[in-house]
């Protein structure tokens, strides 16, 4: 497998990501949203958009797998979400400070099948910064670090490798729950 190169375009406003932790399932999930595209001057009507209308055809998405941790991108190969089942006793907790990242749009270049899906690239190892609630899932070494919105940002290795995935924003507190997933849970 084609391990995913991050390439970027002009930087998009009125990106949103919304994070959340799901104790019950282990889960954390992203959902990434973006600003709509400005509609052309003159619509114009090609026959494949009416083909895809009249056939319920819509914008192709990718899915992108590592472990148990899945990737959507759209029809862009920009992120649109994630989610990701995890076991909080098994991260690496850690201080690091938070780097900064650069204003642009991270899109994803892999190899994908006539279904969209990219094969598994491993599984990430996830280490968790308490003070900022920074969770990481990381392949390797981060040089660079382009951001998706306030909350999400890749990290690309210096050959644009995708590198990590930087979620900010999850604060952790002790707390008794479900055994199944440790001893963690969210706090907002």
């Amino acid at each position: 497998m084609k391990h995913p190169i991050v390439y970027t375009t002009a930087p998009i406003t009125g990106v949103c990501a919304t994070l959340q932790w799901d104790e019950a399932s282990c889960t954390v999930s992203c959902q990434v949203t973006y600003s709509p595209l400005a509609p052309p001057r003159e619509p114009q009507i090609r026959l494949s958009g009416l083909l895809d209308a009249r056939f319920g055809i819509g914008a192709p998405a990718y899915v992108l797998t590592a472990g148990t941790l899945s990737v959507l991108l759209d029809q862009h190969h920009r992120l649109t979400g994630l989610d990701f089942y995890t076991n909080p006793q098994r991260w690496t907790v850690g201080m690091t400070e938070l780097s900064a990242a650069a204003d642009a749009t991270p899109h994803i270049d892999t190899e994908f099948d006539e279904h969209g899906h990219a094969e598994d690239m491993g599984t990430p190892v996830v280490f968790y910064e308490p003070r900022q609630g920074t969770l990481y899932l990381s392949w390797g070494a981060a040089c660079h670090w382009y951001a998706i919105a306030p909350a999400l940002a890749f990290g690309v290795a210096d050959d644009n490798r995708l590198a990590q995935i930087r979620l900010h924003g999850l604060t952790l507190a002790p707390r008794r729950g479900n055994p199944a997933c440790g001893e963690l849970t969210i706090r907002r």
